[in-house]
């Protein structure tokens, strides 16, 4: 009798988790807490926050004129803008391909060739020799990541490749490259970690895949963690920043990513019409404070809902439509749930205090201003 019953109990406790894990997944959504728009006809992208003042980095894309990298207020009103890419004495001729804001509220500006410092109204300040393996050239700018070699501060050490952004176009043998590679101005020294031969998944890869394989990662400075992953992966691996040395990683459940269940991860095996990918992808991941951690990745879509879409939209991609775009919680190391959704629009950046600020897209009108909301995860 008392066997049944402890039996009993133990099923009632099973049941409960599960629920209650459940639960936890379909409670799990966005709250919005305040908005602004930037009035300006171009379209503007936000890629950095500084706390102390409260401003934003970012540029305003003129189309065929190029990029004006730009420093915003909190409500949205432009400080000051300047087109940096040219030939003038304040500005770069390379392709500008990464932007942050320095510990002091300087600007970096990290090109194919050299890494620069502008101050606050986006004068040069200073230039370094930073020559990357990989040749990258983008048409506009990512966020430049970097951290605190052995932990101290003012030691900075920048990573070559924007997050999402694949370095090994042209690369044949790919599958031989590291997915990180780091300079540090200090020893002016380059190094390479975390090869892509150590993902969870490799023997799968195909070299197909080498223009849309790319490292996704997220910096945890005050942990000195590198959580990472690839755009085509089941698997984020959490790298210590001292050693180099993966530490740990935890699997995750996609609800719609069709590729990763093939026998092989090849362009074959992902759908496509023409030179457009309707494969998914995973696109970011964050970090909040708690050490829980998003990864963001965007769904497949079939070739007849592209068709349909397409028919409708001539501009149509399923990469920048917000009901295409998911969110896995990790928490403890594992997996709560399933994909979270967000219709709002694309993640531009996670707040120190756990907030993310969602530019805000409607994708069926085109609005002559830019929207951004902050929202919080409830």
């Amino acid at each position: 009798m008392s066997r049944i019953l402890n039996k009993g109990i133990k099923i009632l406790f099973v049941g409960i988790f599960l629920f209650f894990e459940n639960e936890v997944n379909t409670q799990t959504t966005f709250s919005k807490i305040a908005e602004f728009k930037i009035d300006l006809l171009n379209p503007v992208k936000i890629l950095d926050y500084y706390p102390a003042k409260k401003q934003y980095l970012g540029y305003i894309n003129e189309g065929s004129k190029g990029n004006k990298i730009a420093l915003f207020s909190e409500n949205g009103k432009v400080l000051v803008s300047e087109k940096l890419q040219g030939e003038g004495p304040n500005q770069i001729v390379e392709s500008i391909n990464q932007i942050a804001f320095a510990e002091d509220g300087t600007i970096w500006v990290h090109s194919s060739q050299n890494l620069y410092k502008y101050d606050q109204n986006l004068k040069k300040v200073n230039k370094i020799a930073f020559r990357s393996k990989y040749n990258v050239t983008l048409y506009s700018p990512k966020k430049l990541n970097y951290f605190y070699e052995n932990g101290v501060k003012g030691d900075n050490s920048f990573i070559s490749q924007p997050s999402g952004y694949s370095t090994f176009f042209g690369f044949t043998e790919f599958l031989k490259e590291n997915l990180i590679e780091v300079f540090n101005p200090k020893n002016e020294k380059t190094y390479n970690f975390a090869p892509v031969s150590n993902r969870s998944n490799f023997s799968k890869l195909d070299p197909s895949i080498e223009s849309i394989y790319a490292p996704i990662y997220s910096l945890d400075k005050s942990r000195g963690k590198l959580y990472l992953t690839t755009t085509l992966d089941d698997e984020i691996s959490i790298i210590d920043l001292r050693s180099k040395k993966k530490t740990e990683a935890f699997k995750i459940r996609h609800e719609n990513f069709p590729v990763l269940k093939s026998s092989r991860i090849s362009l074959n095996n992902i759908a496509s019409k023409g030179p457009i990918n309707l494969g998914a992808k995973n696109d970011n991941i964050y970090v909040l404070s708690d050490g829980t951690v998003m990864l963001e990745y965007i769904r497949a879509i079939s070739p007849e809902v592209y068709e349909q879409k397409i028919a409708e939209n001539r501009n149509y991609h399923h990469f920048s439509d917000p009901s295409y775009r998911r969110l896995i919680l990790i928490r403890n190391g594992k997996q709560i749930g399933g994909d979270i959704s967000f219709p709002f629009g694309e993640i531009s950046l996670l707040f120190p205090d756990d907030t993310f600020l969602i530019k805000l897209i409607n994708p069926d009108e085109e609005e002559d201003f830019t929207r951004y909301g902050i929202f919080e995860l409830k």
